[in-house]
């Protein structure tokens, strides 16, 4: 009866771990396809510039969020650059795609920042209905830094784009002078108000929210993405 009993566990167990090495086998990360986030394209229209190296940090932010989070393999695509210090790694360019077919990269992403903008809204009450706020009236005043980007995922052998998403991120900052002082505020415009510190942290804001959208885009095209190197690769 014991050795009965033996037996039935031993093949209760196997049957436990053939379920999940099939699982695991089902799910195995070298069955998915391999990403690489390059760096996006920083220079949308409009008088206000982005920051320097602002599409550097948007692709390192975006492969942070996707990380433990999308099916995919994922490499940084500071691996893919040239050894040519002026090359540009913007773009689906030959340079970019030899590299990444040696590095057994499937798809690259490619993005760029399609709107970088800071607007300003006022708001006055009181002195006697004049717009500029006098002794007795207030103003409000609302500064927004709007963010967009539009990502890509390229298929490294034919070019193909298998999927595009795009995210927009907001900062505000707002600001409430009374009386005379409102006066004060209306000094200025465009990023000249406020602090450095304040207004970095409104950009990082924006961004932030811009990356995170973009990201769960990317991810919520995941079937797509894997529809596609399923096809490539029968």
């Amino acid at each position: 009866m014991q050795s009965h009993n033996s037996w039935v566990v031993a093949v209760i167990v196997a049957g436990i771990l053939g379920v999940a090495s099939a699982a695991n086998a089902a799910d195995d990360p070298r069955d998915h396809p391999t990403l690489a986030v390059v760096d996006f394209d920083a220079m949308p229209s409009g008088w206000i510039l982005p920051p320097p190296q602002l599409g550097t940090i948007v692709a390192e932010l975006l492969l942070d969020k996707l990380v433990g989070v999308a099916p995919f393999r994922l490499l940084d695509g500071r691996w893919l650059s040239n050894d040519d210090p002026t090359h540009d790694r913007r773009g689906l360019t030959p340079v970019l795609r030899d590299n990444a077919r040696r590095a057994g990269v499937d798809y690259l992403v490619l993005g760029s920042i399609t709107r970088f903008s800071n607007e300003q809204r006022y708001r006055t009450a009181g002195g006697g209905g004049f717009r500029l706020p006098l002794v007795g009236a207030y103003r409000r005043q609302t500064n927004e830094m709007v963010v967009s980007i539009w990502l890509s995922v390229v298929d490294v052998r034919s070019g193909e784009v298998v999927a595009t998403t795009t995210g927009e991120g907001t900062g505000t900052r707002r600001k409430l002078g009374a009386g005379a002082l409102g006066l004060l505020h209306a000094a200025g415009g465009g990023l000249s108000s406020g602090s450095s510190s304040s207004r970095d942290a409104q950009l990082a804001e924006a961004v932030d929210r811009a990356v995170a959208a973009a990201a769960q885009g990317l991810v919520n095209a995941a079937p797509r993405v894997e529809h596609a190197h399923a096809e490539h690769n029968q």
